[in-house]
């Protein structure tokens, strides 16, 4: 058995940074594996604010992903406050989204997060703005997935198993 000397010295490598990183991720169409805690969770650690800009949270769906996508800040622990920003078709989808919105923040208020949400006309762009200084630009928005041929379908409701719809997801930080 070898001892090390006083003198000896090692060469240790360069601690590699841990967090999340830079990068695109690019979704097949079909691809599984890609839930919003896969997708988002490691960026909202320590994130206190939360901007969604999403046009097209209109449909019960895409409602639904919103959803889930406020559960998975609330496992981040850290938010405080989620913004949506998103438009309408008509006035009287308007109205069911804002009532389905309503309920959604009072359920987050119960896990201690502020939900705001407003109307603006004629964004495009899909993102989210992270007060911990990550833009997560969205190509398809939170409507990623593919409707299940049934709702009795594995991945109705696991998001890691349900197949997706294309789409590249690019984290960058600020």
């Amino acid at each position: 058995m070898s001892r090390l000397t006083p003198e000896a010295e090692l060469e240790l490598p360069a601690a590699i940074p841990s967090g999340p990183k830079e990068k695109e991720t690019r979704i097949f169409y079909g691809d599984r594996g890609f839930s919003f805690k896969t997708l988002f969770l490691d960026y909202l650690t320590g994130a206190k604010t939360v901007t969604v800009e999403d046009p097209y949270i209109r449909m019960s769906h895409q409602v639904s992903n919103f959803l889930r996508f406020c559960e998975t800040c609330v496992e981040a622990g850290t938010v405080e406050t989620i913004t949506l920003i998103t438009d309408f078709d008509d006035e009287f989808k308007k109205q069911e989204v804002e009532s389905n919105l309503v309920s959604i923040g009072e359920s987050l208020a119960e896990h201690g997060i502020k939900l705001e949400f407003k109307f603006k006309s004629h964004i495009h762009d899909r993102r989210i703005e992270l007060s911990n200084d990550w833009t997560i630009t969205l190509g398809r928005g939170l409507d990623i997935y593919q409707r299940p041929d049934t709702w009795m379908d594995i991945g109705a409701n696991d998001l890691d198993l349900r197949q997706c719809q294309e789409t590249n997801i690019v984290y960058t930080k600020r």
